[in-house]
């Protein structure tokens, strides 16, 4: 599913009006109607015991609250419309919506005083539904003044909050609270959902969220540069497996990590690549700590020596060449040596590597991007904020504000398929496509999660899947396994050997075939 930014989906607006010649008022009325329809599903009763108060601010996220209003009223539910401009204000569509609501003797109150606000709900015992129509993705700056206090205010009175498009006072860019914000329950999005709606902190504030179409061009769904990981696409990156094949037919993947102290990264990184289908796997740790390693690998995991004498180097460029792809970082450390290991790895190995956790603070560290622009195979990093602001040379906090241009920019500055970890990953490589993976999931906040997605990338390459399909599906996955482990085990409890357990779970999960009862194109529950 396409995701979009605010002024991307304007001219989207702009396109199908003044192009395709589909009216600004079917848009609006698509909208409205579509949010009711999800309202309704949640909130079945709202509006009969109870009251529904609709807040309209400015522009469309107002019309389309008018519309919600109407149509609510049209259904015989109670409903009470609080608008924060003088009817002069509004414009084209809004104005014309306005003007009916006003036709149909709606009960609307001009707010100008947010004391009035806190009277009324002080003054009354009800249970309200509140319907966010207030800012939308129209956002500038932070909030001020009566919307602010007005924000604060239905926050502080109300628990069920339907939120228009997005949760007034989130950034539908960034996901930044600009002031404050709307806390929502219910979110619907109309046309395709921003970045803002999965970005941190801001998607914390938009409950459950909810994409509905309006009627746009379907050649719109297929454009742009952002996109949603979902699971019918996903599935079909599966490939079946020769049921008569043998292991040497299902690839090698080389791990290379572990340092004293640190070997369960790699251990762990090998028994997800092992998860993953491979037929062989094999890890390699430094001379100091082999005999350590051999204690904690399953059986079924062969391992080397990293080599550091001159000698032995030149055998294990020859040894490299067996491999059909190769993980590096998990637990490696940083001592002095791995510069060396990786310009030997890079001179000779003509296969898919993967770089995660120490191995990508030794590229920032010596800087050795030359080195990652001159491989002929693809390069899959996997960085974290904290690792992602190493190989950049910035603040983290300019990472975490700006995720997808860090993103774009490293794939610039490395030639690499990148994937930004967090709970909203961003992937993306050299075709300036990204793809967001997002599943929330405060359980994968947990020591050895990265090495376990490594390993499980790693694997996949090893079965020579196409680079990028293999990171994605990955990713995916990944988080897949993770829900199962914090449903089996609970957020707090779970562990990254939990993930590992459950990536057979996983797939058969994503193997299943299930049809949905709306196409995901009309409308999909993303949370």
């Amino acid at each position: 599913m396409r995701i979009v930014s605010s002024a991307e989906m304007r001219n989207l607006d702009h396109l199908a009006e003044k192009e395709y010649l589909i009216d600004a008022n079917i848009l609006m009325e698509n909208a409205g109607r579509a949010a009711v329809g999800i309202l309704f599903e949640k909130y079945p009763d709202a509006g009969h015991s109870s009251e529904i108060l609709v807040f309209a601010g400015k522009g469309n996220n107002a019309g389309d609250a008018f519309v919600v209003a109407r149509r609510l009223l049209c259904l015989e539910r109670k409903v009470r419309v609080f608008h924060l401009f003088p009817e002069s204000s509004y414009q084209g569509s809004a104005r014309r919506n306005f003007e009916i609501l006003k036709n149909m003797k709606a009960r609307m109150t001009h707010l100008e005083r947010p004391a009035d606000l806190e009277d009324f709900f002080k003054n009354s015992s009800n249970r309200y539904l509140v319907v966010d129509g207030i800012l939308g993705t129209g956002l500038k700056g932070d909030l001020q003044g009566i919307f602010y206090d007005v924000v604060e205010i239905i926050n502080k009175y109300v628990h069920d909050i339907v939120a228009l498009d997005i949760p007034s006072g989130v950034d539908g860019d960034t996901g930044a609270i600009r002031g404050t914000s709307i806390q929502a329950t219910l979110t619907v999005s109309f046309g395709f959902p921003k970045l803002g709606h999965f970005l941190p902190p801001g998607a914390g504030k938009r409950g459950e969220l909810v994409n509905v179409d309006i009627s746009l061009l379907p050649q719109f769904r297929r454009e742009g540069d952002k996109f949603l990981l979902m699971k019918n696409p996903m599935r079909d990156l599966l490939v079946d497996r020769d049921r008569y094949g043998h292991k040497n037919a299902f690839g090698h993947t080389l791990l290379i990590g572990g340092s004293p102290g640190r070997l369960g990264a790699l251990n762990m990184s090998a028994k997800a690549c092992h998860k993953m289908g491979t037929g062989l796997v094999t890890a390699a740790t430094w001379q100091d700590t082999m005999e350590a390693l051999l204690f904690r690998l399953s059986d079924e995991t062969m391992a080397i020596p990293v080599p550091l004498q001159v000698s032995e180097i030149e055998r294990f460029k020859t040894e490299l060449q067996h491999y059909d792809s190769i993980v590096i970082g998990p637990g490696l450390g940083t001592r002095k040596e791995g510069k060396d290991l990786f310009v030997n790895l890079f001179k000779v190995y003509n296969g898919p590597v993967v770089i995660d956790a120490d191995g990508l603070n030794i590229i920032a560290e010596y800087g050795l991007f030359d080195l990652l622009r001159a491989r002929k195979a693809p390069t899959v990093l996997t960085p974290h904020p904290g690792e992602m602001a190493r190989l950049l040379k910035k603040p983290k906090e300019e990472i975490l504000a700006q995720p997808v241009e860090s993103l774009k920019a490293a794939v610039e500055l490395t030639h690499s398929i990148v994937l930004l970890k967090g709970a909203a990953t961003l992937i993306a490589s050299v075709d300036d496509v990204t793809y967001l993976n997002h599943y929330p999931n405060d359980g994968m906040a947990t020591a050895g999660s990265g090495d376990v997605l490594a390993g499980m990338i790693g694997g996949l390459l090893g079965q020579k899947m196409d680079p990028f399909q293999a990171t994605l599906l990955g990713v995916y996955l990944h988080s897949l396994a993770g829900d199962f482990a914090s449903k089996q085990c609970g957020h707090r409890s779970m562990t990254a050997p939990d993930i590992i357990e459950n990536i057979g779970n996983a797939f058969k999960d994503l193997k299943e075939k299930k049809e949905p009862s709306f196409p995901e194109e009309g409308k999909a529950y993303l949370l």
